[in-house]
C-alpha cells in the first residue's frame, strides 16, 4: 500500500492518530514529522490538532509546523510561551538560557520541579517539549544570548520572543531586530502588571538602566502566565500573517485595567 492510500484509510472523521502516524513513520522508513507534513498535504489533520481546527485551517497548520521561532530565556515567560507554541504546532523552536533553576523559580517557571533543580532551564524545557509534540525540532542553547555570537541564527528565524529579565538587553535586542524589519515579540511582568508589544523598540518603556519593577512587585504565576498567552497568540499572528499587536498592551490584573499606547 502506497503511503498515501494507507493515510486515508487510516484517518478517522479527517484526522490521523499518533498511533498512525508512528506506524507509517516505521513502514514507510520517514521521520514522524515527514508523515505528518505528507498527511497536511493531502488534507488531513493530526488528531492532536482537532481542537484547533475551527481557528486554524489545515494549511496554516502546516505553516505552523514549517515555522522558526526564537525563544530568548527559559524561565517565566519563555516557558509558557514555549510550551504554548509547542502545543499549537509550531515545529521549530530555539530555546537560549545560560541559567539553571532554583528553588525560587518554582513558583512561576513552568520547568522548575523539585527534580530539575540545577539543571540548564533551556536543556529541560526542551526534553519536556519533546514529550509534547514529536513533530517538534528544538535546539536547545545552555548559554545566555549574545548579539555578537548568535546574530545569524536571528536572520534565520521567523520571530523571536523576549523573555527576558534584563531591561538593558531588552532594549538591545528589540531596537537590533527592529532597525532590521524583523518580527519581535515582548512581554514583561511585575506584580499583577504585565506589558506586551510587537515590533516596536523599547527605549520609551524603560527610560532608564537597572533592574525591571519585578524586583519591587515581585512575579506572579497568572501574571506570567496570561503574559505568556498574549506573546503566545502575537507569535502565531505574526507566523500566520494576521493582523497583530501594532501598540503596546498594559493590563492591569489587579485592578483590571487595559491600556494601548
Amino acid at each position: 500500500m502506497e503511503l498515501l492510500d494507507f493515510l486515508h484509510v487510516n484517518q478517522e472523521e479527517g484526522f490521523l492518530p499518533l498511533t498512525m502516524t508512528l506506524k507509517a513513520a516505521k513502514e514507510y522508513g520517514m521521520s514522524f514529522r515527514d508523515v505528518e507534513i505528507v498527511a497536511m498535504n493531502e488534507g488531513i489533520m493530526p488528531l492532536r490538532y482537532k481542537r484547533n481546527v475551527q481557528s486554524l485551517c489545515v494549511q496554516e497548520q502546516l505553516t505552523l509546523l514549517q515555522s522558526n521561532v526564537l525563544i530568548v530565556g527559559c524561565g517565566g515567560l519563555g516557558g509558557f510561551v514555549a510550551e504554548l507554541l509547542t502545543r499549537i504546532g509550531v515545529g521549530n523552536i530555539s530555546l537560549f538560557d545560560g541559567d539553571v533553576f532554583e528553588e525560587h523559580n518554582l513558583n512561576r517557571q513552568i520547568g522548575a520541579t523539585v527534580p530539575t533543580l540545577g539543571k540548564n532551564k533551556a536543556q529541560v524545557l526542551a526534553e519536556r517539549l519533546m514529550q509534547i509534540n514529536p513533530s517538534l525540532h528544538v535546539s536547545a542553547y545552555p548559554e545566555f544570548f549574545s548579539l555578537e555570537r548568535h546574530s545569524t541564527l536571528l536572520e534565520t528565524v521567523h520571530v523571536t520572543v523576549d523573555a527576558l529579565d534584563d531591561p538593558t538587553f531588552k532594549k538591545v535586542l528589540a531596537r537590533w531586530t527592529y532597525e532590521r524589519h524583523m518580527p519581535f515579540v515582548h512581554a514583561a511582568i511585575a506584580g499583577m502588571t504585565l506589558e506586551c508589544s510587537t515590533n516596536r523598540c523599547l527605549e520609551e518603556l524603560y527610560p532608564t538602566e537597572g533592574k525591571g519593577a519585578e524586583t519591587l512587585l515581585g512575579n506572579l504565576s497568572f501574571t506570567v502566565a496570561c503574559a505568556a498567552a498574549l506573546q503566545s497568540a502575537e507569535v502565531v499572528k505574526l507566523l500566520l500573517h494576521r493582523p497583530h499587536l501594532d501598540q503596546t498592551l498594559f493590563m492591569d490584573l489587579k485592578e483590571y485595567e487595559t491600556v494601548l499606547f
